[in-house]
């Protein structure tokens, strides 16, 4: 799993200055220590008014966060699958509106897990909208935003392309598979769909050498020539497409996944967390995710 940050915002100091400073000029204006007794009681009084307008102030500046440097901070659980066009997303958002978002790439069921066990979290944009169901079920989903569609293709290694060259020819004897962990992943899942579709199933998964608990793990054992094929989402073949050859599958065994992004009833901060997930949903931010190789939902 791992952990990003996006560019940290500071206080700003001029802001600040202002909010200490005022007070204190107003409190020397009208409490002058040498004056008369009677001046200094009605000192006392004025003292008190400056201390309600120092609150005062800083709570209306706290109020307009981004604006004044007191960004707010929110953790976005997502997808290993997700993670270039999320890390493009997530930094122009912090530009644009001074929160920072926080990201923690794994699969889909792990993070699942995770927000089960730990009861924390703002955001959840798994690979498919299967492990957003589930938490949905049991309560912890706030509102959710359908995104972009994430489609399976069959990556080969440059070594295996004269021996793969059509899904049928990964049940060949011989030809070392890696897929994914269905219960870690939504591609596992997928490609299990596909198998057991294609009526191959038994045929391929003897072939099968290793399993990974993310896409990205599954695409690079075929980018490095670890294995020579795998199931694997055509964001990340494309990625990969100096290393490895595309390989369609058959639509009909299966349904694209649907990646969307839920603000979950554990977010601090839901009202940020929804304009978060609105600005996913943007065309611009569409636009993101299809130069990374993801398809737009038919509708």
């Amino acid at each position: 799993m791992t952990i990003r940050t996006v560019t940290k915002h500071t206080r700003n100091l001029p802001t600040a200055a202002f909010v200490f400073f005022v007070p204190f000029v107003v409190k020397q204006m009208f409490l002058n220590p040498r004056r008369s007794r009677s001046a200094r009681r009605g000192g006392r009084i004025r003292n008190r008014f400056c201390g309600t307008l120092h609150v005062a102030i800083s709570v209306l500046l706290s109020s307009f966060p981004a604006a004044n440097g007191f960004a707010e901070e929110l953790t976005l659980l997502a997808g290993a699958g997700l993670r270039q066009p999320t890390d493009v997303l997530v930094d122009r958002f912090a530009q644009q509106t001074g929160h920072r978002i926080l990201t923690a790439y794994d699969g889909g069921g792990r993070l699942m897990a995770r927000i089960q066990a730990s009861g924390q979290g703002d955001l959840f944009m798994p690979g498919a909208l299967f492990h957003i169901d589930t938490l949905e079920q049991k309560g912890l989903i706030h509102s959710v935003r359908a995104l972009v569609a994430h489609t399976a293709v069959v990556g080969v290694s440059p070594a295996a392309a004269d021996r793969i060259r059509s899904f049928e020819d990964l049940a060949r004897p011989g030809i070392r598979l890696a897929l994914g962990d269905p219960k870690a992943m939504a591609m596992g899942r997928t490609a299990r769909t596909i198998l057991q579709r294609s009526g191959l199933e038994q045929k391929v998964l003897k072939n099968v050498v290793v399993t990974g608990a993310t896409v990205k793990q599954l695409a690079l054992y075929v980018a490095r020539g670890d294995v020579d094929a795998s199931i694997i989402g055509r964001a990340d073949a494309i990625q990969f497409r100096d290393r490895m050859t595309m390989i369609p599958i058959p639509p009909a065994w299966f349904q694209p996944e649907t990646v969307a992004v839920a603000v979950l009833q554990s977010s601090r901060h839901p009202d940020i967390a929804e304009a978060f997930c609105d600005f996913m949903a943007s065309e611009e931010s569409l636009a993101v995710f299809g130069e990374f190789g993801f398809l737009p939902l038919e509708k």
